[in-house]
């Protein structure tokens, strides 16, 4: 009887150490089941960081330098703008601008007049331009420089319905992009401005035949259909009543750019993922094919379109080993639908710049709302639900932050890697 009793207390005390043991392993090592097993599971997760956001992400808006320098030359312009510099000069001065750190000089003193100057000289000579899947008119303006036009489809307030890359492409995702690449201090991104123009009497008199090839007259207004994947006789753009048509222009950079399959590139098929969106280590398979680089820019691209929305960036280009962000015309669709997957490469990588990540702080707080709506004519392509939602979509942002420090059991910014400047959520082994 002794005994028995001698090996129940020893069972028992193996079992409290058991126990012990298992609780205090827990303390290193996540559960099991609180690791997501779908990216379903991730965005869930995502959703539940936000709710929870430590206060810290709301503090007052801070004033960004580079924001402040680029609305400071804006405001030189004035009406003066095409007559106090020779056209010649303002476009030397913009092509010298594209090198390995920069498409665009945010600082530049004559920015305000380049922008001026895209929106209001004359058309010299307009084309077809057969780049893209999307209808757009290649323009050279008085000066001798190309600027790509891409039309309005939509009246600004409407929301497109569908996958993120539903629709035609919205002209005001451009410019808005274009502001948000201000913004965010990366100036990878090609000047754009709104500019209303005539097919009727700006751009069919100076047309290429090739482009007067694609054109017609419907219901009295002169229209183009252009040559394109999705470009048709049937829907056309046309001048309104009054012979016109708003849309952007873009400065057209004069630079050779190598292209590649982007890794999160979609199926565009409803019923056929890709191999990113059925696997939540996706990112492991990419560590291999890309160099840190590479893959902090493709981060940092992500974020910017997960903010303006644009989920089409099947490919992406780049000049000297840099990306730039061209072609943003697929964002602002949805103003109350968060596609949460264009950040994938954020959430299933868990790396982020330095750089980036202190900008991002800086525009918490409302400075992003503060900031957008002093870019120039910004009421004409950003409704208050697409800045609300921008605004979210930041939040988001923290909060797949917040979630990679959990996924990884982390309190802090684990690693710094002062040389290549970017942070990785690493496992925390410092307690």
């Amino acid at each position: 009887m002794f005994r028995k009793r001698i090996v129940l207390v020893v069972a028992l005390l193996v079992l409290l150490v058991f126990f012990c043991t298992l609780q205090h392993l827990q303390g290193y090592l996540p559960a099991i089941e609180r690791l997501p097993k779908t990216n379903q599971d991730v965005e869930e997760a995502i959703y539940e960081e936000l709710s929870r956001l430590p206060e810290s992400y709301s503090r007052d808006a801070l004033q960004l330098n580079s924001a402040e320098r680029f609305l400071s030359n804006i405001k030189r312009t004035g009406r003066w703008g095409l007559e106090s510099v020779p056209l010649q000069q303002l476009w030397a001065e913009a092509n010298s601008w594209p090198s390995d750190s920069q498409l665009t000089n945010l600082s530049s003193a004559l920015m305000g007049r380049i922008l001026y100057s895209l929106g209001h000289a004359r058309i010299t000579k307009a084309d077809l331009d057969t780049r893209g899947t999307q209808l757009k008119i290649l323009l050279t303006l008085m000066g001798e420089q190309e600027c790509v036009f891409k039309p309005k489809w939509y009246p600004i307030e409407k929301s497109i319905e569908g996958p993120v890359y539903a629709g035609k492409d919205r002209y005001g995702s451009e410019i808005v992009g274009f502001y948000l690449s201000v913004l965010l201090d990366k100036p990878f991104v090609p000047a754009s401005v709104e500019r209303t123009i005539s097919l009727k009497y700006d751009v069919l008199p100076v047309a290429t035949n090739r482009l007067l090839n694609v054109s017609l007259e419907k219901e009295n207004r002169s229209c183009v259909f252009g040559q394109c994947f999705y470009c048709s006789k049937e829907d056309p753009i046309c001048d309104n009543e009054g012979n016109l048509l708003t849309g952007a222009v873009i400065f057209n950079v004069r630079k050779s750019f190598s292209s590649y399959r982007s890794p999160w590139q979609r199926t565009y098929k409803k019923r056929k993922k890709a191999a990113w969106e059925d696997s939540v280590d996706y990112c492991s398979a990419v560590k291999t094919r890309l160099h840190k680089k590479r893959l902090l820019d493709l981060i940092d691209v992500a974020i910017f379109d997960f903010l303006l929305q644009n989920g089409d960036r099947h490919h992406y280009e780049t000049l000297d080993d840099n990306i730039v962000w061209l072609d943003n015309g697929k964002g602002l669709g949805n103003p109350y639908v968060q596609h949460l997957d264009i950040l994938a490469p954020l959430y299933q990588c868990c790396l982020i710049r330095k750089k980036m990540w202190q900008v991002l702080l800086s525009l918490a707080g409302g400075a992003l709302s503060k900031y957008m709506k002093l870019m120039p004519d910004i009421q004409n392509v950003l409704t208050e639900p697409h800045l609300r939602a921008m605004e979210q979509r930041l939040r988001l942002v923290f909060a797949t932050v917040e979630f990679c420090k959990g996924r990884h059991d982390m309190r802090i910014f684990d690693r710094f890697c002062h040389k290549s400047g970017h942070f990785e959520f690493a496992p925390n082994t410092s307690r």
